[in-house]
């Protein structure tokens, strides 16, 4: 008997099993609250059509990672509070939506209509951040952008795609897209050229202010976004020549320095130092003002002779002979100005040092000859003291006897060092 009793209970188990099987899934139905009033169906349909498209807002995937809480100050930025905002009324992330106006407005943007594509791709890039849709979205908007002429809204929105994405697998032709519309803009300035505290208020394809400064700034995005691009050369030498046409020298000599000095591969390289060359020269200002960058000319104008043997023209390097003759009559004036200076003064000891220094440094300049004449006639002069009483600046402040002469004789050996490293030498005449 006792055996019978777990049997039966077996196959009334197995009955009830068949019986499930046999009637479906409709006998497995949600279980209803007992302090709710409708069933659960009905008021899931009831949250759903509240809701609408908003029903998944909070959806997340794989690809966004809600932000932690902020906390202090942070909790008070716009961007934080902004999406609180969005959150509250049901405008926050959701991928779903995001995904059907990235579609939608692919498809605008393929019949042409670039308008109504740009502000479905703006419901994109709104609904679902920091993810592939918003990369692809931003990119689509900006090309839709660039389709209608509106460049400097192109051009912001590549520069954001790249701030946002900067490994982005449109990295290439946004740089494209770039370097031809800073291009343009320098073209449409030099047709039709604004002062800068002019508007613009008649065409769209031109920034609202400075569409020269716009275009230099948007070739600098090119380098910088993509510093080892194809066209991070390009841009380089494009702002070395807007500013060589516009006289800008020191900012020419920038560029096609710093081409020289990050692109040594570069196509462009031998004119970076031709026009660095004019550059320099054109911004020297003469003997009365520093010249560091006459000595860098007269280096540049040797490298170049010497790295570029079998490049340079005939006509280039009899330019380049003819520069260097040019730069060597610029030292020869300077040194000439500061012996003639100090010859007036009485110094002889600190003029003797300069007209050497022409005689033997540059002894195929015009003043050469007259430099070793003028050392001749004070070859045996003393130098005259400045002090009317030097019996009394001798006991009052000895350390002051010779100042100015030491000061001239240490400049005069900077510049002899230079090429004379075992101090003063003779001049040869």
């Amino acid at each position: 008997m006792t055996s019978a009793k777990p049997a039966a209970c077996r196959l009334a188990s197995a009955l009830a099993a068949c019986a499930v099987v046999a009637s479906g899934c409709a006998t497995l139905q949600k279980p209803t609250w007992p302090w709710a009033k409708n069933s659960a169906a009905e008021t899931e349909k009831d949250i759903d059509r509240q809701l609408g498209e908003d029903a998944d807002s909070e959806v997340i995937s794989s690809e966004y990672t809600p932000a932690s809480d902020d906390v202090g100050w942070d909790y008070l930025k716009g961007d934080n509070v902004k999406k609180r905002w969005k959150k509250m009324v049901g405008r926050g992330p959701n991928e779903p939506v995001a995904r059907k106006a990235l579609a939608e407005a692919d498809k605008l943007y393929r019949e042409g209509d670039y308008k109504a594509a740009i502000t479905k791709y703006k419901v994109a890039i709104d609904r679902w951040p920091d993810s592939v849709i918003e990369e692809d979205a931003l990119w689509q908007l900006a090309e839709s952008y660039f389709f209608t002429d509106q460049y400097p809204k192109a051009e912001d929105q590549y520069d954001e795609l790249v701030k946002k994405y900067a490994n982005t697998k449109y990295l290439d032709r946004i740089a494209q897209r770039q370097f031809v519309i800073a291009q343009y803009w320098i073209a449409i300035d030099q047709k039709s050229h604004l002062p800068v505290i002019v508007p613009n208020l008649s065409d769209r394809s031109r920034p609202l202010f400075d569409t020269r400064g716009r275009a230099l700034k948007t070739y600098d995005h090119v380098r910088i976004n993509d510093p080892r691009g194809p066209l991070a050369d390009d841009s380089i030498m494009a702002q070395a020549n807007a500013h060589f046409l516009d006289r800008q020298w020191l900012d020419a000599d920038y560029f096609y320095g710093l081409l020289r000095s990050e692109y040594p591969d570069s196509d462009f390289l031998l004119q970076a130092h031709l026009l660095g060359l004019q550059s320099k020269l054109r911004a020297y200002q003469g003997p009365g003002y520093e010249g560091g960058i006459l000595d860098e000319a007269e280096l540049l104008a040797d490298q170049v002779l010497v790295q570029f043997p079998d490049q340079l023209a005939h006509d280039e390097e009899d330019r380049v002979q003819q520069t260097r003759a040019e730069i060597a009559a610029q030292q020869a004036q300077r040194h000439w100005n500061r012996a003639e200076f100090y010859a007036k003064g009485k110094h002889y000891s600190s003029a003797r040092i300069y007209y050497a220094l022409i005689a033997r440094d540059y002894p195929k300049t015009q003043l050469a000859q007259q430099a070793r004449e003028k050392y001749l006639g004070i070859k045996d002069k003393a130098d005259v003291s400045d002090d009317p009483l030097p019996l009394l600046s001798r006991v009052l402040n000895p350390d002051s006897l010779k100042e100015a002469e030491l000061d001239a004789m240490a400049e005069a050996e900077t510049q002899i060092s230079r090429q004379d490293e075992s101090g003063i030498a003779p001049p040869r005449f």
